[in-house]
């Protein structure tokens, strides 16, 4: 029935390993960084897949070797069937079945991760990874396959994906005691505009909207602190130095009379609502992903 996969040389579960790695790490160089012989290894065995399947899977892109159309659409339907595999074996061998969970930092920080003990409670067998993602990042990744699950925003869910509803992430204004200098109750203008404001500028839409919300109030956004995450936001809002704008999930942090919260106010325009996605084929090609899609979305709603 398969004869014609195994009537010549060229094929193999090594050979086909190293282009789903290829794939994922982007070229060669990146798959085996700083390894001249490790990469010479990696370009004889993406050739020798190109001459069994009859089409090229690498290509030379100047000074780099990626994957042609073909070569990304052989790393997916592999990259599948390595799942399966794997998974098979881990059930055989009584071992955990890996599943990855992509989100952004302070989701993983404030939401993943202090539930998923509670998922695993319930399915002992199953193992988690998680990646820290931008939500383009995770919408990719979810469609080829390189991560199981995402939180990611409803406005951002594309086919194949499927999706469950797990909340509206709401964010707050927060201003630590002892840099409000007897002023009680600062209005948002001055916490956006005047006071030492620390910004989390690696969203870009959280950030345009933040600075649509200043204008509206007819102040300017101008930090005084630039964050690369909303956790790093936090902890110069323990430090006692800046206000900062949070998710609501954050606050829990923060220790309690230390900070003065605003009013919700022109703030709702950034609530977002987050939901649990997944690739509709999920379900299809890893047996208990079912039961696991269930209990994450069980587990994470707020």
């Amino acid at each position: 029935m398969y004869d014609n996969l195994f009537s010549e040389r060229g094929l193999s579960l090594d050979r086909l390993r190293v282009l789903v790695e290829v794939h994922d790490a982007g070229g060669i160089a990146k798959a085996a960084p700083g390894d001249p012989i490790r990469q010479s290894q990696y370009s004889r065995q993406l050739r020798e897949l190109s001459e069994f399947f009859g089409t090229e899977v690498a290509r030379r892109q100047g000074r780099q070797l990626k994957l042609t159309t073909q070569g990304i659409q052989l790393a997916e339907m592999v990259r599948t069937q390595l799942h399966c595999l794997q998974d098979f074996r881990a059930v055989c061998r009584s071992e955990s079945v890996d599943y990855t969970i992509a989100a952004g930092d302070s989701l993983i920080h404030w939401l993943v991760i202090p539930r998923l003990g509670a998922v695993l409670k319930k399915h002992s067998s199953v193992r988690f990874a998680t990646a820290n993602l931008r939500t383009n990042e995770i919408v990719q990744q979810l469609k080829d396959g390189r991560v199981d699950f995402g939180v990611i925003r409803k406005d951002a869910l594309v086919k194949p994906l499927k999706s469950a509803p797990l909340g509206v992430l709401s964010f707050a204004a927060v201003v630590p005691k002892a840099l409000l200098s007897g002023r009680e109750n600062p209005a948002l203008r001055d916490v956006l505009g005047l006071l030492p404001f620390a910004a989390h500028t690696s969203d870009g839409q959280f950030t345009q909207k933040l600075r649509d919300v200043a204008k509206d109030l007819k102040t300017e956004l101008r930090p005084a602190l630039i964050c690369q995450s909303f956790p790093q936001a936090l902890a110069a809002v323990r430090s006692g130095g800046f206000g900062s704008v949070l998710p609501a999930l954050a606050l829990k942090d923060l220790e309690s009379g230390s900070y003065h919260e605003l009013p919700v106010g022109p703030l709702g325009s950034l609530n977002r609502n987050l939901v649990l996605a997944w690739n509709s084929r999920l379900p299809r090609i890893r047996s208990s992903a079912k039961k696991v899609i269930e209990c994450l979305q069980a587990e994470l709603r707020f």
